[in-house]
């Protein structure tokens, strides 16, 4: 009968419900028993679907579907205004026809104009990890204080355990808010059918809901480990039908746990006359995870949104987060990244004793870091006493980036020498407060930055081996600060004719991105430059041009004195995982792309010399390329790393084994030899065969992007979990270890709490080892000792490494501060 009715149907372009095989009522559950009692309200105009057919309530709420030969759930498009408490779907049940739906009111500050915001999270993995409370209740939290319209999980719970583990950890009952979860790669486990566990906790694997003024569709991973029962047919004729219950010119969002095109057009088809073009639906955002990346992209019209995990590093080193999208009546958005773990963070990063510049006014610049995880901050302020006496009273700072908050105490020449208390006072959007102090001494100093050596590649040249000079002794006292409005990722800055140069990422596509050129001496903005996309990654100058590589895979040269674009060329890279190497440029070559989209490019006139034809892009790789006397070094994440002749491109050598494959690190290059860290090893390798000469295993994971400096008596380099490491070049023991804090922000792959971790690479001048830390501060260590000899606190992230010229240490953080410390005298 079900196989008759449903040709009918489908030949018709009507369903027909003349020998109906499921009803049912939608309602207000007043009394929350999940029964449609007397006297509650009826809810018309509410989709529901057998998995094909989709049909809406009459006017009394009731319902009729045909149901047809792959039917396994009745389930309802969950209205604006409304939740279910879990329970969006029923699964077909043997002889049972009825089906009911209780919905509650939930407001979901959602305005009366339909905007609202939601939350993003992905990838969560939990099946072999404990201790999710934190994470967990930063959503909760953030969900509750923001009035968040729904969190929507985008895949990857990940296996059996992860499947049966994470829906106690996060429903809508126990999370105050509706929670949707698509299914991913890895949640298509062993049984009858590969999503049969994901079905029997979680439900059907497509559906859609309605928030605010936008119709929302949840869609099933293609494939995955294990083969699905859903074909992409079935997805198809289900959303053909869901779609043709929308009013034409309805917002429509799709999640998936993976991307659906790299191109322009969104079409969803089962062959050349059967698709759906989800850009004539008015398609505002396609929104996935599976790439453990933070990444928005336009795509035409569209909007594609990646989200890495929340819980721990990104597989390309991303930021723990999740992700908001703050919605409007038109459906469009804006996002926001949201850092998990932090707990009201503050910090005054100046002034501080010993740290404390001074403008040409004579006044003193304020820079503060505050972050909650679950929280934004509505306003900064502070106020200064000296001798007990309060001169400036609740003075407000003003915003420049998510962690960063601005404004300047106007000292006078009669303070000078005074000793002065700086308090500061955080109010979140939740009412919270955060509050701190500092005493500092205010004496203007006539301190002055001294770059007389150029700092053009990543630890100054492209070898990546530090030439430092000697001059940068500690105790550093702080010339100046200057905040560039963007957030710095693993940006070092550069060095070039006295001039700082910097790039951001723009992780929200609010064009945000840009290269930076500071005046050396005094931190003034003299120009910047927008990208396209985020620029995540080592910066270089050759032949007077900053040489830089957006997400998108395009890179520019810029005029180093002028700010204008010299020339831009879009790299033939693949479309994800998004391009977040780094570039090395060396004798009239900048060396850009990743893959079989790494070029060799004339930094001249963009011209092409050569192209990779070898190896092919991995999962994303934080690396950047180093030259050798006649190699290039490169790598892909979860692949090898490649030597390429310099000249010709041509592939020489492969290396793979021995944990060479997983690897954030650039190799240090010392004549023919290759110093580098991966996985859990220090390596060293022929650079001329690839060949490995020496391997020293260690006790903890070095999945970081740190390059090893090489001293007289020292290797030292950055770890995952276990601070600043040094082995003695002799005997490869370890020598010693400094810890840092606990990282601010996880971005080491798969890296949680409690992870004291080191992204940069470590830099020395005389006796002192510079480097930048997660937890947000500039340590300088002793190279013998490893004891601590100074430190600035920024309470940002450090995720670029330190740059040296004469007398100047130069360090950024990830709240947009560019720093320079000079030697005392």
């Amino acid at each position: 009968m079900k196989k008759t009715i449903l040709s009918i149907a489908l030949l018709s372009g009507i369903a027909s419900f003349a020998n109906a095989a499921y009803t049912g009522h939608v309602f207000v559950d007043k009394n929350n028993n999940g029964v449609f009692d007397k006297g509650e309200k009826a809810m018309a105009g509410v989709l529901v679907s057998d998995g094909l057919n989709v049909v809406k309530t009459a006017g009394d709420g009731s319902f009729t579907l045909p149901g047809h030969e792959r039917e396994r759930f009745i389930f309802i498009t969950t209205p604006s205004g409304y939740k279910t408490n879990n329970k969006h779907y029923h699964r077909i049940d043997g002889d049972q026809i009825s089906y009911d739906f209780g919905l509650q009111p939930y407001s979901g500050g959602i305005k009366s104009d339909g905007s609202h915001k939601y939350v993003h999270i992905a990838d969560t993995e939990i099946f072999n990890t404990d201790n999710h409370g934190d994470w967990v209740s930063n959503v909760r939290d953030y969900t509750s204080n923001e009035e968040a319209a729904f969190i929507i999980h985008t895949g990857d719970i990940c296996y059996e355990n992860g499947l049966k583990a994470h829906i106690k950890l996060m429903n809508t009952a126990n999370m105050n808010c509706p929670i949707f979860y698509c299914v991913g790669n890895h949640d298509l486990v062993k049984g009858k059918y590969g999503e049969e566990l994901f079905e029997s906790i979680y439900g059907p694997v497509f559906y859609s809901f309605d928030a605010g003024s936008v119709h929302y569709i949840v869609t099933p991973m293609a494939g995955g480990d294990y083969q699905p029962g859903y074909t992409k047919e079935d997805v198809y004729r289900w959303l053909k039908n869901d779609l043709a219950q929308i009013p034409q010119g309805k917002p429509i969002v799709v999640f998936n746990h993976d991307l659906l095109t790299y191109g322009d057009q969104f079409i969803f088809g089962i062959n050349d006359q059967e698709q759906i073009n989800l850009n004539d639906h008015n398609l505002k955002a396609w929104v996935y995870g599976h790439w453990h990346i933070n990444y928005i992209k336009k795509q035409g019209n569209v909007y594609s949104v990646s989200t890495a995990t929340l819980d721990k590093g990104g597989i390309d080193h991303s930021t723990s987060a999740f992700r908001v999208l703050h919605v409007d009546k038109k459906g469009d958005f804006t996002s926001e990244l949201r850092y998990t773990y932090l707990d009201k963070s503050i910090q005054i990063s100046t002034p501080a004793e010993g740290q404390v510049p001074v403008l040409a006014s004579g006044a003193v610049p304020v820079t503060v870091n505050v972050y909650s995880s679950v929280s934004p901050v509505k306003e900064v302020s502070y106020s200064c006493q000296i001798d007990g006496k309060t001169f400036v009273s609740n003075r407000k700072l003003s915003q420049a980036t998510d962690w960063c908050w601005n404004s300047e105490v106007p000292f006078t020449a009669a303070q000078r020498g005074k000793m002065a208390t700086l308090k500061v006072r955080a109010l979140f959007n939740n009412g919270e407060v955060a509050e701190t102090e500092t005493v500092f001494t205010y004496q203007p100093t006539n301190v002055k930055p001294d770059l007389s050596a150029d700092w053009n590649n990543l630890l100054g040249t492209p070898e990546h081996v530090t030439t430092a000079s000697s001059s940068v002794n500690p105790p550093l006292e702080m010339a100046w600060v200057k905040n560039i409005g963007a957030n710095i990722y693993m940006t070092s800055p550069l060095v070039y004719n006295g001039m700082i140069y910097v790039a951001s990422v723009d992780e929200n596509l609010q064009g945000d991105a840009h290269i930076y050129a500071l005046n050396g001496q005094t931190g003034e903005l003299l120009w910047k430059y927008q990208t396209r996309n985020s620029i995540k990654n080592t910066i270089a100058i050759d032949n007077g041009r900053v040489l830089a590589q957006d997400a998108q895979g395009y890179l520019y040269a810029v005029d180093a004195q002028s700010g204008k674009l010299s020339w831009e060329k879009q790299l033939p890279v693949a479309g994800l995982p998004s391009l977040i190497e780094g570039l090395v440029a060396s004798d009239g070559v900048v060396y850009a792309g990743t893959g079989k989209g790494l070029c060799a490019i004339d930094t001249k006139d963009g011209r092409e010399i050569w192209r990779n034809k070898d190896w092919g892009q991995g999962e994303g790789t934080t690396t950047t390329f180093s030259v050798g006397k006649n190699m290039l070094i490169a790598s892909s994440q979860w692949r090898a790393l490649y030597g390429n002749d310099l000249k010709t491109g041509e592939l020489k050598w492969t290396a793979d084994t021995n944990g060479l494959r997983n690897r954030g690190a650039s190799a240090a290059v010392h004549g023919d030899l290759l110093y580098l860290i991966s996985d859990k090893s220090f390596f060293i390798l022929d650079a001329n065969t690839g060949r490995v000469i020496v391997r020293k295993e260690l006790p903890f994971s070095v999945d970081v992007t740190s390059t090893p400096l090489l001293t007289d008596k020292e290797i030292i380099f950055g770890s995952a979990k276990d601070g600043l490491v040094a082995l003695d070049s002799e005997t490869l023991e370890i020598k010693w270890k400094f810890n840092t804090g606990d990282a601010l922000v996880y971005t080491s792959p798969y890296s949680r709490k409690v992870s004291a971790t080191i992204e940069t690479s470590p830099v020395l001048s005389g006796n002192t080892v510079y480097v930048g830390a997660s937890d947000g501060t500039i340590y300088g260590v002793n190279k013998e000792t490893g004891r601590f000899a100074w430190k600035h606190a920024t309470g940002a992230p450090v995720f670029g490494s330190v740059a040296v010229s004469g007398n100047t240490l130069i360090a950024v953080n990830f709240g947009g501060n560019v720093y320079t410390f000079v030697a005392a005298e």
